[in-house]
């Protein structure tokens, strides 16, 4: 079940805000059975553990809250799950110790905190093939472009495809796949996979491709012909004496003897 986002913390007397990427209650019937963050990373942070540790703190302070003096109540379990999205090695610790300059005769007195991590580009393929639900598209697109592999997408119905194409452009900076959403929406009927939508932006790539070829190739000519029209013009106006040859080779920026060797005339 949804749960709230956003949290508050104080500095120095002033009330900051934090929220977290998404915020799940795990539920039965009207008891909480677990609070469920989960924080996606595009980049590798080095501070991510003390990050994990603010905002599970603040779910815990009000749970607090909410049961101070009351005896017949108790806390439910929060977990954070952060998953990294990016290309590059998380090369940084991945608990509280590792963000912190502890005096060895200290740290057996420092409460360590771990945060659970998984990187999409270290999954193994048998792992991503267990995902049930819309997140094996991501999984897999992912995996693929971070591993720099042949992305094959599977013909999995997208139960929420505008959701997970979004997030696919945000984190992969590729509009392409939203905006293929977008523009198939009101023609689109029934089930949509992302195997349909990666055939349908290759597609559309190569008739770009085509197309830029040919306009490519016909500037091309044109700039071939403007070229030879002036070299003609030119080899005319030596042969009937109005130009010297020396003038008609400044004309097109070369040596009289390249002028002489495309033209075939002599140098007198």
């Amino acid at each position: 079940m949804p749960a709230d986002k956003d949290s508050q913390y104080k500095v120095g007397g002033a009330i900051k805000s934090q929220e977290r990427d998404v915020s799940k209650f795990w539920k039965n019937a009207n008891i909480n059975i677990a609070f469920i963050g989960l924080e996606n990373q595009v980049m590798p942070d080095r501070f991510m553990p003390l990050r994990v540790m603010n905002y599970d703190g603040a779910v815990y302070r009000n749970q607090y809250k909410e049961v101070q003096g009351q005896t017949d109540k108790t806390c439910y379990p929060v977990i954070t799950l952060v998953v990294y999205f990016g290309k590059s090695e998380w090369t940084y610790g991945k608990n509280l110790h590792s963000c912190l300059n502890i005096p060895e005769a200290l740290r057996p007195f420092v409460n360590d905190y771990r945060m659970n991590f998984y990187s999409i580009k270290d999954m193994q393929t048998e792992q991503i093939q267990k995902f049930q639900s819309d997140f094996r598209a991501i999984a897999e697109f992912f995996y693929a472009l971070n591993n720099g592999t042949d992305y094959h997408p599977s013909d999995q119905v997208l139960k929420y495809p505008e959701e997970t194409l979004d997030m696919i452009s945000v984190f992969s900076e590729d509009d392409r796949f939203r905006d293929e959403y977008n523009a198939n929406t009101a023609n689109a009927k029934g089930e949509i996979t992302m195997c349909e939508i990666y055939d349908k932006i290759l597609m559309e790539g190569e008739a770009k491709g085509i197309a830029k070829g040919r306009q490519e190739g016909r500037q091309e000519g044109e700039a071939i012909g403007l070229a030879k029209g002036r070299l003609s013009v030119l080899t005319d106006l030596v042969k009937n004496g109005i130009i010297t040859i020396m003038q008609a080779a400044e004309q097109e920026k070369m040596s009289v003897e390249e002028f002489s060797k495309l033209t075939g005339l002599a140098v007198n």
